[in-house]
């Protein structure tokens, strides 16, 4: 992906968008469900997947908790590289959960879209690639589910401040509470595109 890409400036989303036309997200996440299939709700929050799927990037720890995760009503978008016993875990969730998950092939452009789509990035690790899609994902108003690293920030709901949901490292417990927490935020569409505009940082 080109280095300082934004969505107000990406020709390869399906509408562009800035912090001060969030309300643009939206039809980026429309369209591509509509691309792959899925149905859209304003309820039911997108979660994306896109770094690659493999033991360093601590993708254990995300098949411990993702039938907790899929018996919510979300959504998840994910990009399908990795190693082929996490290829085969995902490709048979999606198989079983046609409805609530995509695989798209890794391209700049999936990847671009898949942020613009997604409400929230689900990140396995602090690892140099999940770091990466982290700061790429906030970039595109993809609200982070992470462990502590550089640039995040958890959301506090009593000063309304953080631009992340932040877990304790190596925890699926915390992992999924987290979720939990971004999920029941998301509720409130006020307070979740403030927590937006905060991940979006300077665009």
């Amino acid at each position: 992906m080109p280095q300082n890409l934004t969505p107000a400036y990406d020709n390869k989303i399906y509408q562009k968008y800035s912090k001060n036309t969030l309300q643009n997200k939206e039809k980026n996440k429309i369209a591509f469900l509509q691309d792959n299939d899925l149905p859209f709700s304003k309820k039911i929050p997108l979660v994306c997947i896109t770094y690659p799927l493999t033991d360093t990037n601590n993708l254990g720890m995300i098949t411990d908790v993702m039938n907790g995760i899929l018996e919510q009503a979300v959504q998840v978008a994910l990009i399908g590289v990795g190693t082929k016993k996490y290829q085969e875990y995902f490709t048979g969730l999606a198989e079983k959960n046609p409805q609530k998950i995509v695989i798209v092939s890794d391209s700049d452009e999936n990847r671009r879209k898949v942020y613009a789509a997604s409400d929230m990035a689900l990140i396995a690790a602090d690892s140099e690639e999940c770091q990466k899609e982290t700061e790429a994902a906030m970039g595109y108003g993809a609200v982070p589910i992470t462990p502590p690293q550089n640039g995040v920030e958890n959301y506090d709901p009593i000063h309304e401040k953080g631009n992340a949901f932040v877990y304790a490292k190596e925890s699926p417990w915390s992992l999924f509470a987290n979720f939990i927490r971004a999920f029941e935020n998301f509720r409130f569409p006020y307070d979740w595109k403030n927590i937006e505009v905060e991940a979006m940082g300077n665009d």
